[in-house]
């Protein structure tokens, strides 16, 4: 650059000191941005080399004693679990429960296991294919957001209170929650049909169990609705060390599955 009246080499050195933090930041900045990346395909590459765990099967029945009678009472009741709308991931073999009185009612909470959660069948193609490819497998292949998030599968849950009627547990109302997560009051008709079983409707593609009618829908020829009944064994008592296992959290700090905590 010309000089001008006294600046002697400041102005040569001013644009060389630019041209010097240029040439010094410009990579740091993509190293950074490189490093970043390079770490999120790290961790969902670890996640990728974790076995999932597996979820529970069967959990034997309590004695019949007076301290497990609430337990054999709500483990012999019958619960189905409908899905009206075509979603991936396989439902669990069992649900996992948990329960207590609250003087003449038996509060019971139920998790329900998917091995998977995409978001195709009801969204706009370009938003499945966004949540697909970041939220549900980092690249269609890994692990993605929600794993590193949240954990294995999809778990999803719903409490339901009950009153013991003659030794035979009789739906009074239920606790779930939408596809945005929004708290859903079900009634007796939304959670009980002609039958004595409980059932739970699941409608949208994230399984959320706050899905309202399904006694309605049971009794309707639709070859798009699926059904699974679970009673017995297939209710497993929640232990710690699966909540740990699929990282579900206590009733102080849920974690998944809000709506089974309550």
């Amino acid at each position: 650059m010309p000089f001008v009246e006294d600046d002697a080499w400041d102005g040569t050195l001013s644009v060389r000191g630019v041209s010097l933090r240029r040439g010094i930041f410009s990579p740091l900045r993509r190293r950074v941005w490189l490093g970043t990346l390079l770490s999120v395909l790290g961790g969902v590459l670890s996640l990728a080399m974790t076995d999932s765990p597996s979820w529970p099967e069967t959990a034997a029945l309590p004695p019949e004693t007076a301290e497990a009678a609430d337990e054999r009472l709500v483990r012999a009741q019958r619960v189905c679990v409908l899905e009206a709308r075509q979603s991936a991931g396989e439902l669990g073999s069992s649900l996992v429960i948990r329960h207590r009185r609250e003087g003449e009612l038996l509060v019971v909470s139920y998790f329900a296991y998917w091995s998977s959660e995409r978001p195709w069948g009801d969204k706009p193609l370009f938003v499945s294919l966004a949540i697909d490819a970041f939220y549900s497998h980092f690249m269609f292949v890994l692990p993605g957001i929600r794993h590193a998030m949240y954990g294995p599968g999809d778990v999803e849950g719903v409490t339901i209170v009950y009153r013991n009627v003659s030794g035979r547990l009789e739906v009074v109302e239920g606790f779930g929650d939408d596809e945005w997560h929004n708290a859903v009051r079900l009634e007796r008709e939304d959670l009980t049909g002609r039958g004595s079983e409980t059932l739970l409707l699941t409608n949208v593609w994230s399984h959320q169990l706050g899905g309202r009618g399904a006694a309605q829908l049971r009794g309707t020829p639709d070859p798009g609705v699926s059904e699974r009944c679970f009673e017995g064994k297939e209710l497993v008592p929640l232990t710690a060390d699966i909540a740990e296992r699929f990282w579900l959290g206590t009733a102080d700090s849920p974690r998944r599955a809000r709506f089974a905590w309550l």
